[in-house]
């Protein structure tokens, strides 16, 4: 693959170039699509960028988390910092995830936005941000998959073990990500009742993500039980989003009974 480029006699890594474009293509949509949601453009603009730093911190820290025992060792082997541990952090999906929306709710209530609104507004481009990370990781050789006859090499990545083919899991969960992209997209032409966007986005891909996680070999993700840690997240997310589904319809349905 290709985990880096040449450009203007610069070197810069594919991943970040693909991290910029996807998020340029999710703010693009965002500003096309708020007018469903009737979201101010100064509003919309300020929980974009805020969110976006709130998933670089999040998925750092959620890195961080996951490889905290080795950091210890490293710490007392060398004298390697806290600050050098963050720098050098990779990022977790999830991580970002969540920090994401927690940045952005604050943003939200800070300006004075109609929180759900804003959310509903994002949401459906999550996503689609989401898909051209993926195939980032696929040219950095990150989150790859299980060894496969039909996979490919990495052996370019200094991530991925090399000389052995291994299953483009990345290529196939950006693959289901666009799906899941114009679905929601579709889904929220019309302004929904609040949550039921975050509803179908949680269920959503936390099955795309629990399926694909039986495909991934990198062991850095983590293995408790019988699922990893991604799995066990996925499994939380998928019961909050029912919850999410089903309360907004028993609150409609409270309110037509009233």
């Amino acid at each position: 693959m290709y985990p880096y480029l040449t450009i203007f006699g610069h070197t810069v890594t594919t991943y970040g170039i693909l991290i910029i474009a996807g998020f340029a293509a999710g703010a693009v949509f965002c500003l096309v699509h708020r007018k469903v949601n009737e979201v101010s453009l100064v509003d919309l603009v300020a929980c974009l960028f805020i969110g976006a730093a709130g998933a670089l911190v999040g998925g750092k820290l959620f890195y961080m988390i996951q490889g905290f025992p080795q950091f210890l060792e490293l710490a007392r082997e060398t004298g390697y910092t806290f600050l050098d541990y963050f720098n050098d952090a990779g990022l977790v999906y999830y991580g970002g995830f969540i920090g994401a929306v927690l940045f952005v709710l604050m943003t939200a209530k800070l300006v004075g936005a109609p929180v759900w609104s804003v959310l509903d507004t994002i949401l459906p481009s999550i996503p689609l941000m989401h898909a051209f990370g993926r195939v980032g990781c696929f040219t950095a050789g990150c989150c790859y998959g299980i060894p496969s006859d039909w996979g490919f090499y990495f052996d370019a990545s200094p991530i991925a073990p090399h000389g052995v083919r291994l299953l483009p899991v990345q290529l196939i969960e950006s693959a289901c990500l666009l799906v899941l992209f114009f679905l929601m997209y579709h889904y929220g032409k019309q302004k929904r009742l609040p949550g039921k966007m975050l509803a179908f986005y949680l269920i959503g891909y936390g099955v795309i993500r629990f399926i694909l996680e039986f495909f991934r070999y990198d062991a850095f993700r983590g293995i408790y039980g019988v699922f990893s840690v991604s799995q066990w997240v996925s499994l939380a997310l998928i019961v909050l989003g029912l919850f999410f589904w089903f309360w907004r319809r028993a609150a409609k349905k409270e309110t037509v009974a009233g």
